[in-house]
């Protein structure tokens, strides 16, 4: 586990961003993880412990990047999988923090240009996200 924390008003902030978020791009859930699997917050529903799903998009993502590395150093901002009736979304908020989103059906058109947004909005919200040191997973 890691050492880093969110303070409860900080929490509150997040969740209802999420919240707002997951109504107006119509996900199923949405989840702010840190890399070593900890869930920070989320926002709708998930059939399923959300620990697993943090530390496998996590590791997919690091696996993402380390292609990215092997094509010359390409850097992927997100990695996304399209299933028969849900998609999923991935993509850093900083150094530490994943965003994982869930939809039913296919992903939303512009989904990055809504997904930065709602990163945008995170780390206004709680700059602190950005001066995390905790360790990482690598």
């Amino acid at each position: 586990m890691s050492d880093f924390a969110v303070y409860s008003e900080d929490a509150a902030k997040v969740v209802k961003l999420m919240r707002a978020y997951l109504l107006s791009v119509k996900a199923e859930y949405v989840v702010l993880c840190h890399r070593d699997g900890s869930v920070v917050a989320e926002a709708g529903s998930f059939n399923g412990d959300a620990m697993p799903l943090a530390v496998l998009s996590t590791a997919s993502f690091d696996s993402a990047s380390q292609i990215g590395a092997m094509l010359g150093g390409e850097k992927f901002q997100a990695v996304s999988y399209i299933g028969e009736s849900r998609a999923v979304y991935i993509s850093p908020v900083d150094a530490s923090l994943i965003l994982i989103q869930i939809f039913s059906g296919r992903l939303p058109n512009r989904i990055e240009d809504y997904n930065r947004m709602l990163i945008d909005k995170l780390l206004d919200a709680v700059p602190s996200f950005t001066q995390n040191t905790s360790s990482l997973v690598r």
